[in-house]
């Protein structure tokens, strides 16, 4: 253990799941964490779970305002920043072409591609100048969907995919004071219940009733 020691890492999207995961071993390791977190609830739990050891910014990761208060907020907390890890994200739950209403793709690839892609690039814009000082490190959750069909829909693979080119773009533009790459974890095991979890494509796109 020890091996982040003196490392100070922002994770999007770390209340749950693979976020919490990331967040959990980052700390293990030694590592400063900040959080940025949209459910202030799952903000409280890291809070309590973690105390000092890190910081936790309530906000939207789809909003350039709420990435750049949350990295201010890191390096106010700990004093710098070396690693951005963009996370945050949403599956489609493996929704099929035929099985998404034709009235609903515009708003299911807005909502897909909103957090799965736009949120990453905005967090890097916000975490750009402090890992240029630290000669530090971007990394994006990406997926097996970012390489083979199947392990979503077309729009979760699809989002997954231009993730892939955002890395490699990224990769070439901040070389060499800031190394890019990304992550591609295959299917994993949930902390929390699948029963607890919403499965409606409705849920998914923010259209509650009906």
């Amino acid at each position: 253990m020890g091996w982040l020691d003196d490392t100070v890492a922002l994770v999007t999207g770390a209340g749950s799941g693979l976020g919490r995961a990331i967040v959990d071993r980052f700390l293990a390791e030694g590592a400063g964490v900040g959080v940025l977190e949209l459910d202030p609830g799952k903000a409280d739990n890291l809070r309590a779970a973690h105390g000092a050891r890190i910081h936790v910014t309530v906000g939207n990761a789809t909003r350039l305002a709420d990435n750049e208060r949350a990295v201010a907020d890191t390096v106010a907390a700990f004093g710098r920043l070396d690693v951005f890890v963009g996370n945050a994200g949403l599956w489609d739950y493996g929704l099929s072409l035929d099985a998404l209403p034709a009235d609903r793709i515009g708003a299911a690839f807005d909502e897909l591609f909103s957090l799965n892609v736009k949120a990453y690039l905005l967090g890097a814009k916000a975490a750009v100048e402090p890992l240029r000082r630290t000669k530090g490190a971007i990394i994006f959750t990406a997926s097996n969907a970012a390489f083979w069909p199947g392990g979503g829909g077309p729009l979760y693979t699809a989002s997954k995919h231009a993730v892939v080119g955002l890395v490699k773009q990224l990769a070439y533009e901040l070389a060499p004071d800031i190394r890019v790459n990304g992550v591609a974890p295959g299917g994993h095991a949930e902390r929390s219940s699948r029963a607890a979890r919403p499965r409606s494509w409705r849920y998914l796109l923010g259209l509650h009733a009906g």
